[in-house]
């Protein structure tokens, strides 16, 4: 019976990332449950730590395809402690990763601890937009920031912010940094739609 069992396990962790899920639902079951609701425009951190699995090539720090992943978790966390997702599920829409842009301004060791700090920055009528900061515990430095266009499909996104935030609620001005990010992904899109 357990050579079944260990059997499958086995096959599992071959054909999906069960690491992956079962992080997944313990940062949802963690905001869930045990941090307290936030509002959409208040930050969120969750915490981590640079271990052997994270690493590059050289074992010394962060491998640049985890920063994304690690991107995932704090994503989850504040869509699910802000009630955006709920508020996302109630209206028949759907949240999707739209664009990201990372900028790494420093690698974080192997075994240091950071944080991830998750405000929403902005929205218009079709998306929200996230800014997001790798901050290492032991100096306080900023290692990283990734801004991330989170498209909402099927949702009217001004009227789920004022319902989340309140009426008396001023949306933000643009980020200067986010105005150019935006506009370097319409002249990208221009040049495909011409190639399509």
């Amino acid at each position: 019976m357990w050579f079944y069992v260990v059997a499958f396990i086995a096959v599992l962790y071959m054909l999906f990332d069960v690491n992956y899920f079962i992080r997944i639902i313990f940062t949802i079951g963690l905001a869930r449950y045990f941090q307290r609701k936030v509002k959409p425009f208040d930050e969120t951190v969750i915490y981590g730590i640079c271990t052997t699995n994270d690493v590059d090539i050289f074992i010394r720090h962060m491998n640049n395809a985890r920063y994304v992943r690690e991107l995932d978790f704090a994503r989850f966390d504040f869509y699910d402690r802000s009630n955006l997702y709920n508020e996302v599920v109630k209206r028949k829409g759907n949240a999707m990763q739209g664009a990201s842009n990372v900028r790494y301004r420093r690698t974080i060791p192997i075994f240091n601890v950071y944080k991830i700090v998750t405000k929403l920055i902005y929205w218009d009528d079709k998306a929200i937009y996230l800014e997001q900061k790798f901050i290492t515990l032991s100096d306080g430095f900023v290692r990283a920031v990734a801004l991330s266009k989170q498209n909402l499909v099927n949702v009217d996104v001004e009227d789920m912010i004022k319902k989340l935030c309140g009426q008396e609620f001023s949306k933000p001005k643009m980020p200067e940094e986010l105005e150019k990010w935006l506009q370097s992904i319409e002249i990208s899109s221009s040049k495909l739609r011409k190639s399509d």
